[in-house]
């Protein structure tokens, strides 16, 4: 009788898990008495709640760490692509997407994402080009002064015109100068490429540069 008693006390405050204990007895056809779920989830932190936590924060993880890898990757792609007419054209010529990229990446996510887009693209460029390996480690160097020369000034009291061209001529003078100097590259092929490439990276930054950076920020 008390024991009937007891066990409607515990019910009606207890809810299932005091329920099980009160009626242990019973209970023991159950497999796991005590771990009955309390119904409707924590009181504090339902369920749903915690799916939509976590929603939101795999969607800021992918936004804040895959989004610039991505768009690195995808400056990087483009760049590989624009050097493949270099294996069937053996001439100089500065049309190429590899300042863009690294420029575009450089002010957007900082140097060294704006780095990653030359440093993936010429070399693997290269091995379908079939330009001579030992002009790469100056081009790298090149590039990385880009990178960094981009980042650091940033659009803030330039526009992306005036910088993009204005890193063009840096990389067209350092690596022009080490190739004439150290390896004794023809000098008229290293005006050809720095004068395309400079017209090329000014045509490119006045039509698509404020263009692609607003819709990448």
């Amino acid at each position: 009788m008390f024991g009937w008693l007891i066990g409607i006390v515990l019910r009606s405050i207890g809810g299932p898990s005091a329920k099980c204990r009160a009626d242990r007895g019973k209970c023991e056809q159950v497999p796991v008495c005590d771990n009955v779920p309390l119904q409707g989830g924590n009181f504090f932190f339902p369920e749903s709640w915690r799916y939509a936590v976590m929603a939101t924060a795999g969607m800021v993880f992918l936004g804040v760490f895959f989004r610039p890898f991505l768009v690195v990757l995808g400056f990087a792609a483009l760049a590989i692509v624009s050097r493949m007419y270099q294996r069937h054209i053996r001439f100089p010529l500065g049309i190429e997407l590899g300042v863009f990229g690294t420029v575009i990446c450089a002010v957007l996510y900082g140097p060294i994402m704006g780095a990653i887009v030359g440093l993936v693209a010429y070399p693997v460029s290269i091995v379908y080009t079939k330009e001579e390996v030992r002009y790469l480690p100056v081009a790298l160097l090149g590039i990385c002064a880009a990178a960094f020369a981009g980042g650091a000034v940033g659009v803030g009291s330039w526009n992306i015109v005036a910088l993009g061209v204005g890193v063009t001529v840096l990389y067209d003078v350092l690596t022009g100068g080490i190739y004439y100097l150290v390896y004794r590259a023809p000098l008229f092929g290293g005006i050809v490429f720095g004068v395309t490439h400079v017209w090329f990276n000014y045509i490119m930054f006045s039509r698509l540069g404020e263009w692609v950076l607003n819709i990448l920020m």
